[in-house]
């Protein structure tokens, strides 16, 4: 006997600001939205922590297989515990509120900062030192991955968040392993349809997706590289069928002709990277990033900068450091900003001024014993100790002549005992 399905929830449940989900989670405001679900900032009453709630959409319910990339993604995230992958902190169907009842939801990390693609867009392209640190950052993130046995299939600039820490660091994070394949693990595709993102899918992944291996990721990783450099994207097509034909037979514009001021080594690594025969491109993600290391001259922060500049964040006087991005109607007056340290007396400066005092008066108060012990000083030691025993002499004289005077004034009916000593 088939059990009765539950109704879906109507369109446009989603949990409205204020509502409480799960008895947890407030929700706050939109995000954003993609195909599959809406993402809202929310905040987690149980640990009073700010989170990203990700929502599937009603009409995605319906989806057996929308459903099932869902689970994977939050599933694969909740393997991987990487800096530069995104972390996922629970998953479920909604219960409460009864208005969203039935969806499926993620609590995910909250993230302050863009993706490569907006960030591109505003800044109109990115230098090539920046490009090989997030192609760093971005190549440790997959190795989390391939080590756990994944590969994401859906890398693009979309997906890669420049993420700005509470200590002010940029810190790349690799999102999105909604459709990332797992061995073991059924996969989301099957026979010869594609699956993934056209403009950035290996040759293999639109042949046969369901057999595609780690070099796939490098592929992508190409192609961004390549986007991010050349300013503009490496495969152009009007429809999804036109740039799947283009990555599997079109030549691409050589990288140099674009950007002939760019390192030949960088070029290099570029183009392997996107070499149609995976036997040809970098063999995993650690010999792509030792490929890159020599090219990197970003320059970031030291780890002992950052953690003190985190230190005097918490001792400083709190400002806004304003970050550009889309303002929303729930965000007021504090669209686009996040707290920074700014002006005040901070622990650092205190820090360096008592080192400063130390180094300048410790060592006076250590030579105190030897100067006042130098044989040159003799006279002087004699002399002192001979004006001190004058002193003495001097007090206990005028001590007994008060005390002749008083029994004096006693006689004529003054206090009948005498003062005490001291």
């Amino acid at each position: 006997m088939k059990t009765a399905r539950r109704p879906l929830p109507p369109p446009g449940a989603i949990p409205e600001p204020g509502e409480l989900v799960q008895g947890r989670y407030r929700a706050l405001h939109e995000l954003g939205r993609g195909g599959m679900g809406v993402v809202l900032a929310a905040r987690d009453e149980m640990l009073n922590r700010e989170v990203a709630l990700k929502v599937m959409l009603p009409h995605m319910m319906s989806s057996q297989q929308a459903v099932e990339r869902f689970v994977n993604e939050a599933r694969s995230l909740a393997q991987l515990d990487c800096r530069h992958v995104v972390r996922v902190w629970d998953f479920g169907t909604i219960s409460e509120p009864t208005t969203s009842a039935g969806l499926a939801f993620m609590v995910l990390e909250m993230l302050r900062g863009e993706d490569l693609f907006s960030v591109a867009a505003r800044e109109g392209g990115l230098s090539p030192s920046r490009v090989v640190r997030y192609a760093i950052e971005a190549c440790a993130g997959l190795a989390a991955a391939h080590a756990r046995g994944m590969v994401h299939r859906d890398l693009k600039p979309e997906n890669l968040f420049l993420a700005i820490e509470p200590d002010g660091s940029e810190c790349l994070k690799v999102l999105d392993f909604g459709i990332a394949r797992s061995r073991g693990r059924k996969s989301l595709s099957a026979g010869r349809t594609g699956v993934g993102s056209p403009g950035y899918m290996s040759p293999e992944q639109v042949e046969a997706p369901s057999t595609v291996d780690a070099r796939s990721d490098i592929w992508a990783l190409g192609v961004v590289m390549y986007e991010l450099l050349a300013h503009r994207p490496a495969f152009i097509g009007d429809d999804p069928h036109s740039l799947c034909l283009q990555i599997l037979t079109a030549p691409v514009t050589p990288l140099s002709e674009l950007r002939p001021d760019l390192p030949p080594a960088l070029v290099y690594v570029v183009e392997r990277c996107m070499e149609r025969d995976p036997a040809r491109r970098f063999p995993n993600v650690a010999e792509l990033a030792e490929a890159l290391a020599p090219l990197d001259d970003w320059a970031p922060e030291s780890d002992a900068e950052r953690i003190r500049r985190q230190l005097d964040a918490s001792t400083a006087t709190i400002g806004v450091y304003v970050r550009p991005r889309e303002a929303s109607a729930s965000d007021g007056d504090l669209s686009g900003i996040r707290r920074a340290s700014v002006i005040g007396p901070t622990r650092k400066r205190r820090s360096w001024s008592l080192l400063v005092a130390a180094l300048v008066f410790l060592p006076a108060v250590a030579l105190i014993p030897r100067v006042v012990q130098a044989p040159e000083l003799a006279p002087a030691r004699a002399w002192t100790a001979h004006a001190a025993e004058q002193a003495k002499a001097a007090w206990v004289a005028t001590r007994e002549r008060a005390r002749e005077l008083w029994k004096k004034e006693t006689a004529g009916g003054g206090p009948e005992a005498a003062p005490s000593e001291r």
